[in-house]
């Protein structure tokens, strides 16, 4: 079994394999690695462990013991210069965060066309793609970002998650905030889009990320919403390494 896991700033995604189908997945709090950790040795021990950790290195720590523990293979990703027919658009590569570098290479071979891919997590990056090169990128803060910042800066606005994603004039101020940090990120997102297809013929954007398919709804069907696209890099990222 082959266990792959995305350690992002505020949660923990999972998903196991068995010659090559997925055949669990979940989610979970950073507070509940130990836990769980603990919980899937009860189990069924992994063979293999790839993963992509942005957050604390005490977490990667704590995997290090167990792939010991459970005599196994630890693969972490890391950025590099090339990989997978991709290559890094920084001068320094190790400062490319990994989710976003997994999510690229993924993106560009899964589909083989320019592309825009954006995680939508608590800081949300849209990066650019084209023939096999990354061009680089923007992060802007997350949508629940956003708001939390209103909510702590002004005295005003409360606001809080809406369940529906629109992008129309909000009616109360809880839908003017809502719907504007969502229309603000639709078209940074139009825009990288509209600026790789002048230069490459065409954009295919690709989302993923907590809030990805959320964000997806306010778009047409032009986007692809793929949850699990940084854990879909990682067999390419680390096979490399």
């Amino acid at each position: 079994m082959i266990l792959e896991i995305d350690v992002g700033n505020t949660r923990i995604k999972w998903r196991t394999l068995q010659n090559k189908m997925v055949t669990d997945r979940g989610a979970l709090l950073k507070e509940e690695l130990g836990s769980w950790l603990l919980s899937l040795k009860q189990h069924q021990a992994p063979d293999k462990i790839r993963l992509s950790c942005v957050a604390n290195k005490e977490i990667v720590k704590q995997f290090v013991v167990h792939a010991s523990q459970w005599d196994c293979l630890l693969q972490e990703a890391k950025t590099t210069s090339i990989a997978a027919g991709v290559s890094c658009g920084y001068k320094d590569p190790e400062t490319l965060g990994v989710d976003r570098w997994l999510s690229v290479v993924a993106a560009f071979n899964q589909f083989d066309e320019p592309c825009v891919v954006v995680d939508a997590g608590s800081a949300l990056t849209v990066d650019l793609v084209g023939d096999g090169r990354h061009l680089g990128g923007y992060i802007v803060p997350g949508l629940g970002m956003m708001r939390q910042v209103l909510f702590e800066g002004t005295s005003q606005v409360k606001v809080d998650f809406l369940a529906k994603a629109s992008i129309k004039p909000g009616c109360s101020t809880r839908q003017a905030v809502t719907n504007g940090s969502l229309l603000m990120v639709k078209a940074l997102i139009e825009s990288a889009a509209e600026s790789l297809k002048s230069n490459m013929g065409s954009a295919k954007i690709v989302i993923t990320g907590g809030d990805g398919e959320y964000l997806s709804a306010v778009f047409s069907d032009q986007v692809c919403y793929l949850p699990e696209l940084v854990m879909d890099g990682l067999a390419l990222v680390v096979s490399e390494g």
